[in-house]
């Protein structure tokens, strides 16, 4: 609790949180921008569970890469990070920020998930909220973004320039989205951390072009490609914390 209190006293100034707010508020109103067709309003909490998705796929990766480097980078300026290893145990620091910066992410998903209920409450999406989807959702959600922000937190406490880490990150981002429209690709899209918001994806839907007709159905989850996803944070986690305490500083 030490080291994250001093976490939190560090970056108070760096408007890690303020950052995370105003990303997830910008989220939603892409989300809910635009008017909305009586069909859409109908159908709307299904519509939001077949887009959110592709949407997260594009807004929590770039989250992940700007939390990780915002509070890596303070550690890099000044040589405050040797200073920190030699009164702290590096695994213990490890642990310590990438604990707050998951605090971080899991916090954008809560103001995300209440934005989402709040703003189809508001456009009165019809029939009943179907919490039980939403909350499966929610954990599919969690797992994928926190997976990419252990990838992008072990890289920017391993490289000084941050410049590393963000393109590594963006270029992932553009792999896993150009995977999402590659549905006849599936080894692409399992292959890649950012590709799993559309692997874990549960419902589809199908346009009707005369008709102007959209209709949501859920799909079967691949439940072992889930277990993979869980079996990669651990193995990230361990292999980036042996990375980082074995790393020079």
């Amino acid at each position: 609790m030490k080291l994250l209190n001093c976490e939190f006293l560090k970056t108070r100034k760096r408007y890690v949180l303020i950052t995370t707010v105003l990303i997830t508020l910008f989220e939603l109103f892409w989300i809910f921008y635009g008017k909305y067709s009586d069909d859409n309003i109908r159908k709307g909490w299904m519509l939001l569970l077949y887009q959110l998705p592709l949407i997260n796929a594009i807004f929590m990766p770039l989250l992940s890469i700007i939390v990780a480097s915002r509070l890596s980078d303070i550690e890099h300026k000044g040589y405050m990070l040797k200073q920190l290893c030699c009164i702290t145990p590096k695994g213990r620091l490890y642990d310590a920020k990438l604990v707050y910066g998951l605090g971080m992410v899991l916090a954008s998903l809560v103001l995300q998930f209440a934005g989402v209920y709040i703003g189809g409450k508001y456009l009165g999406f019809g029939g009943t909220f179907p919490l039980d989807l939403y909350v499966l959702y929610w954990i599919f959600t969690i797992c994928a973004s926190f997976a990419i922000y252990i990838f992008q937190h072990t890289l920017s406490l391993l490289f000084k320039n941050q410049t590393v880490p963000f393109f590594v990150g963006v270029i992932g981002e553009i792999f896993g989205l150009f995977s999402m429209f590659l549905p006849q690709l599936p080894w692409l899209r399992n292959s890649l951390l950012w590709g799993y918001f559309g692997v874990l994806q549960f419902v589809g839907g199908d346009w009707d072009r005369e008709t102007r007709i959209s209709t949501f159905y859920t799909m079967e989850i691949n439940w072992t490609l889930f277990a993979v996803l869980i079996a990669g944070m651990v193995v990230l986690y361990l292999v980036g914390k042996k990375l980082f305490v074995k790393k020079e500083v």
